[in-house]
């Protein structure tokens, strides 16, 4: 018999389901013919075939007391298949997970995570690390291309406790500045300014994404595009986390210290790249990839030139560039509609203490532009306004694979990622000769299935289901928002997806602003996540007044959008009044919401008016499922607030291809007169709903369109009969 023919009989043998029970029995203990028949629950025949099939090939012998045994080469098999038993079990992951970069010696072994347990969802598996942070006693180690961001508070805790961690990262991701856990902002760590409880080194490359304590760990492999999508394998016992344990170890001792993000000669390098093609007043900056100097070139070139052409791939690292003077930024070239020019972020500074931006403008009296560049990775916000004198954001793209994991903690709310954010925190006002937001592309959640769509096993589609927002369960979404603007700002042919919380968001204005939102496409197809425990779960375009500082008030319209919202419970627009009472404060009057096109799918209200007043509500056209086409509503007065909804005009509107959702479990457990009508326990839906609060509204139905109006003084028009009723 061939070396080869051996080979194929013993694969042979081993495949049969049957004799590869026999040699797990065995391995355990020695047996006779009657046992093992008794644990397959087969004939006396058939093990007896069975058995002398795995003796003529070696790997089994009976003794002269009638049990069976594994010979030697039987245990070595048994032992090696499980390593074939290990992947085979988790085919569909090694299809598109890839761990063939590990050392020989631990993919040999890998057989010892047989008792893992594999999770493909996110959540699950960040969830858990989350945990055993928190669990752990003596030690945590971290092999990891980002932080897990989800876990801060944890890691907070476990230092405080006086746990070790151990953290290796890739040194393309370790760009940032040194872990500095005693810096002032993060005072609830001053211990560790006198005691080394963290150890930073740097890989070339990262090959496994690993949590580890004493107590447990995780683990997943990058998928074939070298990227990680966290889906993976958690255990705690003893096999799995000696293997881990020495796998880790393995890569630390052939780490690196981790060192600054810019050290001399990188910062020499960065200054000599703005040099090329350079003007007095023009310079042509080279992306390296490169995050010891991309940042640092940029921001040279900001800093001394009015205008600056980017040319190519740049990586900030953990960095951000601020603009405090009047300049052009702008990448170089598109390749179809995407912009050629590309900027991304890795390598976050860690832990975060501070917001985080790719661009932050913040200059007295600065104009700037920022326009046809492709910025793909970022945490927090990508370009952040917050003074000047005029800002122009136009024909870029910001895309982020999923927004979770990629925001600071809000308050109360959990997690904030936002795409273009102009906002005054001082609440002094920001731009007043004018806002441009337009001909951006955004989305949130590029990357589909392997990670942009996060499901709870279903429990998303639960209408009273709550993420836990200030545990990271997931984040707030916002694509654009306008705040405390001054002057005019125009947010115009922009497309925005998957955002999730809010796709454009204007609030807290000045009273000298006038906001144009026009000619926009709001959509969206993946779980929200009720960012504000209101009744509806996001809002595809959202204008406030009064919601953080007492502003009197501002004119929005909202014009010839398009809003395709696939998720539960979504509000196509809303219109709001003032959620505080305090001096100066005042509502949204006169505005308009003019020809838009909302489609909404199981949804709650196609447009929503609060507590604002003398808006024209017309021509618009609303599709699809909602428990309300149009709501008018508002509140009872607080203090010498009148917060009622008055003289609002809802006329030629279209809600003919709009099902009413029928009242249902979620609509009669929430009958409050805010959230749905109707009594006793019993909710009512319509095409408009005028709750108790409004006044001298004046609605205009079509032929089929239902109304309940509960408000005063209301005039209710049918306008092809022309009855009228008050």
């Amino acid at each position: 018999m061939s070396d080869s023919q051996r080979f194929y009989d013993l694969l042979f043998e081993v495949s049969n389901e049957y004799r590869h029970g026999i040699l797990l029995l065995l391995m355990e203990r020695a047996m006779r013919l009657t046992d093992l028949t008794r644990e397959l629950v087969l004939t006396m025949p058939e093990v007896r075939r069975h058995i002398s099939r795995l003796a003529e090939v070696g790997l089994t012998e009976r003794n002269v007391e009638g049990f069976y045994t594994l010979t030697p080469y039987g245990e070595m098999t048994l032992l090696l298949l499980r390593e074939l038993d290990f992947i085979s079990r988790y085919g569909n992951y090694f299809v598109s997970h890839s761990p063939t970069h590990l050392p020989q010696e631990y993919l040999k072994r890998i057989g010892d995570l047989e008792n893992c347990e594999y999770t493909d969802n996110v959540m699950d598996f960040l969830h858990f690390i989350e945990n055993g942070i928190r669990e752990a006693e003596e030690h945590v180690w971290l092999q990891v291309d980002q932080y897990p961001l989800t876990a801060l508070a944890a890691i907070f805790d476990a230092i405080n406790r006086g746990v070790q961690f151990r953290i290796l990262e890739a040194k393309e991701g370790a760009a940032g500045p040194l872990l500095d856990l005693g810096s002032p902002e993060g005072s609830q760590l001053a211990r560790t300014r006198h005691t080394p409880l963290v150890e930073q080194r740097t890989l070339e490359r990262v090959d496994v994404f690993q949590f580890i304590s004493e107590k447990s760990c995780a683990l997943a492999f990058p998928s074939i595009d070298d990227g990680f999508d966290y889906k993976g394998f958690k255990a705690g016992d003893e096999r799995s986390l000696v293997w881990s344990k020495e796998l880790f170890q393995r890569y630390w001792d052939i780490s690196d210290q981790k060192v600054h993000a810019s050290p001399t000669e990188y910062i020499r390098q960065a200054r000599a790249l703005v040099t090329d093609e350079a003007s007095h007043d023009r310079v042509v900056v080279e992306g390296h990839d490169d995050s010891r100097v991309d940042a640092q070139a940029v921001q040279d070139a900001v800093d001394n030139f009015d205008e600056v052409i980017l040319r190519g791939t740049f990586n900030f690292g953990a960095t951000s560039v601020k603009i405090c003077r009047s300049v052009t930024v702008k990448g170089e070239g598109r390749e179809g509609d995407i912009p050629s020019s590309e900027i991304y972020k890795k390598g976050w500074i860690f832990p975060f203490t501070e917001y985080d931006r790719v661009f932050l403008v913040d200059g007295e009296g600065v104009d700037v532009t920022i326009e046809n560049i492709h910025f793909t990775d970022f945490n927090c916000t990508c370009i952040d306004g917050q003074r000047g004198s005029s800002l122009n954001i136009k024909n870029n793209r910001i895309t982020l694979e999923t927004g979770y994991g990629r925001g600071m903690i809000f308050g109360a709310f959990g997690d904030l990622v936002i795409g273009i954010q102009l906002v005054n925190h001082e609440g002094v006002g920001n731009f007043p000769n004018g806002v441009n937001i337009m001909d951006n592309y955004i989305d949130f959640a590029r990357g589909g299935a392997r990670g942009g769509y996060i499901t709870r096993g279903g429990i998303e589609d639960d209408p009273d289901y709550r993420p836990d927002l200030p545990n990271h369960e997931y984040y707030i979404g916002i694509g654009i928002v306008v705040n405390h603007a001054l002057g005019k700002a125009i947010i115009k042919n922009n497309t925005v997806r998957n955002t999730n919380a809010r796709g454009i968001m204007a609030y807290d204005n000045m009273a000298s602003a006038d906001v144009r939102i026009r000619h926009n496409i709001v959509e969206s197809d993946v779980y929200g996540s009720y960012a504000f425990y209101g009744p509806d779960a996001g809002v595809g375009i959202l204008a406030q007044s009064g919601f953080s500082f007492p502003e009197p008030g501002f004119n929005v319209e909202i014009t010839d959008n398009t809003i395709k919202l696939e998720k539960l419970n979504h509000c196509g627009i809303a219109v709001l009044g003032p959620v505080i009472d305090r001096e100066g404060i005042g509502k949204l009057i006169g505005g308009a919401i003019r020809g838009n096109n909302i489609h909404l799918n199981c949804g709650y209200v196609g447009i929503h008016i609060r507590k604002s007043d003398a808006f024209v509500i017309a021509d618009n056209e609303i599709s699809g499922e909602a428990y309300y086409g149009i709501m008018i509503s508002g509140r009872r007065k607080s203090g010498d607030l009148d917060l009622k909804a008055y003289k609002n005009l809802v006329e030629d509107n279209d809600l003919n291809t709009m099902e009413i959702r029928s009242p249902d479990r979620y609509s009669d457990s929430h009958v409050d007169g805010r959230m749905f009508t109707g009594s006793e326990g019993k909710s009512a839906t319509a095409h408009v709903w005028l709750n108790t609060y409004s006044k001298e509204n004046d609605i205009k139905l079509k032929a089929g369109e239902t109304v309940i109006d509960e408000g005063e003084d209301n005039i209710i028009t049918n306008v092809k009969h022309e009855e009228t009723s008050q």
